[in-house]
């Protein structure tokens, strides 16, 4: 797994995830949702695009994010493209307790 930062706009803090989205990559994706809710933004956003795998580990991690981030008065929504990612989050109702948006391909 590796994660990529991105501050395209005040405030708001995107962080790119590349691989597989597992148990053994659990501290390190915890530990990046963690430092960016430190800065304080009013907005985080992971892009799940890149990821080939995620487990029910990842997936509670997120749960549990979205409520600590809340608690933080911090918004949290995913990004992520069609297909097997999309398939879990949605087969586990991810997308009905935060936002899910599958972005939209140019030409």
């Amino acid at each position: 797994m590796e994660i990529t930062r991105t501050d395209r706009n005040p405030g708001e803090i995107t962080l790119s995830i590349t691989g597989q989205l597992d148990f053994m990559v659990r501290k390190d994706f915890q530990a990046a949702i963690q430092e960016s809710q430190a800065e304080g933004p009013t907005h985080l956003i992971l892009d799940l695009s890149q990821v080939s795998f995620i487990d029910c580990a990842a997936v509670g991690i997120l749960v549990r994010a979205k409520q600590d981030l809340a608690d933080a008065q911090i918004t949290l929504s995913l990004r992520t493209a069609p297909g097997r990612v999309f398939d879990v989050l949605k087969l586990l109702n991810v997308d009905k307790m935060l936002p899910v948006a599958i972005p939209t391909q140019t030409a």
